[in-house]
């Protein structure tokens, strides 16, 4: 398991995240509002049946087994002589190197195969990738939600503002550094004072030996 998409998203609300969590909420909702928003204005200026993107990896893959010799083998099976040779099955989408199977869009053996096929390219496409399903991915807009009935925070000079409960202050520094996950390797360095491998560095020698 990875925590990449929550880092991802840590640092998408960098500026935010240390806010009261109702203005960290109204905050990520007026981000996300604007950033569906600016792709479904994107969206609706494409033309073509597949995803810009992907239509050029479609081509770079054309291009990539240009010099490949495709042999058929029968039942849409074929087989890439590339370095090392691969066998394709077009029909249930399946390529030896595995690509195709992991990203269920055709890798370069799998579109060579096709194109000797003689079958229309964007069928092997997986419907994720195209223009339709980006545009209806975003179609669905975040509405505003206006404060102008929203009371003022002080009344009568009564703050209304709900503030964090009190907590104590933990000894040593605060941890800024991430959790790391069970079993990840930390990288070994060579330090340049000790000229020991482990992990610490010249400037951390004093401390981890003190």
């Amino acid at each position: 398991m990875w925590s990449n998409v929550a880092e991802y998203f840590n640092s998408w609300i960098r500026e935010e995240r240390h806010l009261p969590i109702t203005k960290l909420i109204n905050s990520v909702r007026i981000k996300l509002m604007r950033k569906i928003a600016k792709r479904r204005e994107l969206v609706n200026k494409w033309n073509g049946l597949i995803c810009p993107k992907m239509e050029s990896k479609l081509h770079d893959g054309f291009n990539t087994s240009r010099p490949w010799i495709v042999s058929s083998s029968g039942n849409d099976v074929y087989e890439v002589h590339s370095h090392p040779s691969v066998s394709v099955d077009i029909s249930r989408r399946i390529c030896s190197c595995g690509e195709w199977q992991l990203k269920a869009f055709p890798c370069a053996h799998a579109v060579g195969a096709i194109q000797k096929s003689g079958y229309d390219l964007s069928l092997f496409v997986d419907q994720y990738f195209y223009v339709q399903s980006y545009r209806e991915s975003y179609s669905f807009p975040i509405y505003p939600i206006p404060s102008i009935w929203k009371p003022d925070c002080n009344v009568d000079g009564d703050s209304e503002v709900v503030i964090p409960h009190l907590s104590k202050k933990q000894p040593g520094r605060p941890n800024k550094k991430r959790i790391r996950l069970n079993g990840e390797k930390v990288r070994q360095i060579t330090c340049s004072r000790c000229g020991k491998v482990g992990n610490h560095n010249k400037k951390s020698y004093y401390v981890n030996t003190v």
